[in-house]
């Protein structure tokens, strides 16, 4: 068995050190740096100064634990709008400036190590079909710029799964967890604020008293949306992480396990201690329910339909008769109102909500419907797909180009319709019309393929973990469901699901290391 010794001398050295006394030539030029940047603090005005030097303190803890980085980076995708600088159709913010650094800070610690070897995610494959199906809706495309632009989204993605996965140990993990939460209930907090104080723009007024909640995402939709993606974490770890539970390890479960001196988290301690699990147990308990506060502020419907699935998805996979029985007892509640009268009864203001959503939904030329107050919000939805709709019929094989929907609207609008609104609300119609066939076809196969790694995650875990990959799996069925509504892929949201996706990979990764197979 080689020794420590044995296996630092098998390791290349680096060019300065091949010097005459490289070693100190390379602690002279680290001084040098530190005096410079001093140099440089010295001449700014206070502000600055100080701005700069938080940031040189978070990047040099950073680069000793680059999932500080990424728990930074949970923080900042709902934040990251407040501050922005335009880089030609793009806008570049903190979470896509965190992300960036973050990247660099793991890529500069794996050179330092001689050792620049990836783990790749479970759901690559699906990943790099449905990118492919992107890229050849490129050939078609009308504006190039934009194309690219909804393109670094997904790379975006992609970056924080592979990030998570092989940046992260189990302390790591729950801090990541610990920063998705806090946004979410950051947010949710901030929206409460905007719900009962009436702040907003007059046209989000809700019953004479109250306010439609945006948030930071200026627009109520996106930001049920991203409520709807962190509020399953909450639930997933409130079923799961409480200490008296999970520590009988159920058939075929693994535990994640606490990293060694690498990046990639390998054998060690099990479950955290009982302490930790119930710090963390309170923080999704007082989380969640400021989120689910905010997310009902939002008065989305769509969220609330997904927020909805997610957490009947949640029970579902946690298992427990008491909690199967009840949500079992839900639903045949809901299946006899719908049949008896035809509606489910809810309070006034809700009732107001839901009245006509079906039927308006299923409304699918809408060139002669009357338009309302009630129903405006969905008759336009709906105008949208019919153009989305088209622009398939026009470009089936390739799409019109990924980004270009609201390039090409308005050739397609209908009447009383202009406004392309970015998207054609709903992400199944609008990855249709901008890749064709070829691109739904990938992007369904991403779904799936993304449900199959957090139901794979649920099975291989326990304890606070199962309640992370209990999240990962809620948050997936809401985005699916929302999308139906909506687009999610915006305001940095994909940051987020890619965060929630490499938490899965990261746990499966896991049973992988102790030879467990799936």
């Amino acid at each position: 068995m080689r020794t420590n010794g044995e296996q630092a001398a098998r390791v290349p050295a680096w060019p300065w050190e091949r010097l005459p006394h490289g070693r100190w030539l390379g602690r002279l030029a680290l001084a040098a740096l530190v005096l410079f940047w001093a140099w440089a603090l010295a001449g700014l005005p206070l502000t600055n100064a100080a701005a700069l030097l938080v940031a040189a303190v978070v990047g040099v803890a950073m680069l000793l634990w680059p999932a500080l980085g990424l728990a930074l980076l949970a923080v900042a995708v709902p934040f990251g709008s407040l501050r922005s600088i335009s880089l030609g159709p793009a806008q570049v913010g903190a979470a896509e400036m965190l992300l960036a650094v973050t990247a660099a800070v793991w890529l500069v610690r794996q050179l330092a190590r001689r050792s620049l070897r990836p783990t790749w995610p479970a759901f690559g494959a699906a990943g790099l079909a449905l990118m492919g199906a992107m890229l050849l809706s490129f050939l078609p495309a009308s504006s190039f710029a934009l194309a690219v632009k909804e393109m670094l989204k997904w790379a975006e993605l992609w970056l924080a799964a592979l990030l998570v996965l092989n940046a992260v140990d189990a302390a790591g993990a729950l801090l990541l967890a610990l920063g998705l939460l806090a946004a979410g209930a950051a947010q949710g907090l901030l929206g409460a604020y905007q719900f009962f104080a009436r702040v907003g723009p007059p046209e989000f007024v809700l019953m004479g008293r109250f306010m439609r909640a945006a948030g930071t995402f200026h627009q109520p939709n996106p930001y049920g949306g991203f409520l709807g993606l962190t509020l399953p974490l909450a639930v997933g770890l409130l079923l799961s992480a409480w200490p008296a539970r999970g520590r009988n390890r159920p058939s075929g479960a693994v535990q994640p396990q606490q990293a060694g001196a690498s990046d990639a988290p390998t054998a060690g301690e099990a479950l955290p201690s009982r302490r930790v699990t119930l710090a963390i147990w309170l923080a999704a308990a007082v989380g969640g329910g400021l989120i689910a506060l905010g997310l009902f502020a939002s008065w989305s419907r769509g969220a609330w339909l997904g927020a909805a699935a997610a957490v009947a998805a949640v029970v579902l996979a946690n298992g427990g008769r008491w909690l199967r029985g009840a949500l079992l007892v839900g639903v045949l509640a809901l299946c006899l109102c719908l049949l008896v009268w035809g509606r489910v009864p809810l309070p006034g203001a809700l009732q107001e909500r839901f009245g006509g959503f079906l039927s308006d939904l299923t409304t699918f030329d809408v060139r002669g419907v009357e338009v309302d107050d009630a129903n405006f919000a969905v008759i336009e939805r709906v105008a949208h797909w019919q153009a989305a709709l088209a622009m398939l019929n026009d470009y089936p094989w390739t799409g019109l180009g990924l980004g270009n929907y609201p390039e090409a609207y308005a050739k397609y609008a209908l009447p009383r319709w202009p406004d392309p609104l970015g998207h054609a609300h709903n992400y199944y119609f609008n990855i249709a019309a901008e890749a064709g066939l070829p691109g739904l076809a990938a992007y369904l196969i991403w779904v799936f393929g993304g449900l199959w790694v957090a139901l794979l995650a649920v099975r291989r875990s326990q304890g606070v973990w199962r309640g992370l990959a209990l999240g990962v799996l809620g948050m997936w069925v809401h985005l699916s469901v929302h999308n139906l509504f909506d687009n999610l892929y915006v305001h940095g949201m994909g940051i987020t699901v890619g965060l929630l996706l490499g938490l899965a990979a990261w746990i499966i990764a896991q049973g992988r290391r102790r030879g467990q197979n799936p």
